[in-house]
């Protein structure tokens, strides 16, 4: 999907975190950044809006939302040709940043030493919450598209995000 665009495919962290896809994504050929610059990046190119799904390594509540939510046709389609994914993992650390990108975060109110406190922090600062899944939608230029984030509830299904994932277009479209 990304051929002659001009996106560039995902680089960072691939090789560690794309072990943890979920079936629905592999089985659609679903493209997932695990970077939020990347995804920054090649949502300007293609222009669409990006879908950050904070989420982690050992959360069951992501794995239970990514098996029952996007395999359904509507949702995995949307993903796949409206959006551009990013998964940012909130407890990868095993990954340390390079020194030039360590910082103090007042959201943590600690020093951001890892990928996953990053993308922790990273979430602080957008929605002011933590916990996984969160789906959370931003323009280009990181600019949220809805307040707050959308996640795992387990009254909701595909229908709900679907109908979640139109809305957010429709505001991208209107900007």
């Amino acid at each position: 999907a990304l051929l002659n665009t001009g996106a560039t495919l995902p680089v960072k962290y691939v090789k560690r975190l794309s072990n943890y896809e979920p079936l629905a994504a592999k089985q659609n050929n679903l493209i997932i950044y695990y970077d939020y610059k990347e995804a920054l990046a090649a949502s300007k190119i293609l222009k669409k809006p990006v879908m950050i799904d904070f989420t982690g390594i050992q959360c069951v509540n992501c794995r239970k939302f990514e098996a029952s939510i996007w395999p359904d046709n509507a949702v995995i389609s949307k993903m796949k040709n409206d959006f551009v994914v990013v998964s940012l993992f909130s407890d990868y650390d095993d990954e340390e940043l390079p020194d030039n990108e360590k910082f103090f975060s007042k959201a943590l109110n600690g020093e951001v030493v890892t990928v996953g406190d990053k993308n922790e922090d990273l979430q602080q600062q957008l929605i002011q919450a933590s916990g996984q899944p969160n789906y959370v939608f931003t323009d280009s230029d990181g600019k949220l598209l809805v307040p707050g984030g959308y996640g795992y509830d387990p009254t909701k299904g595909a229908k709900e995000f679907a109908a979640h994932l139109d809305k957010v277009l429709e505001i991208f479209r209107r900007q």
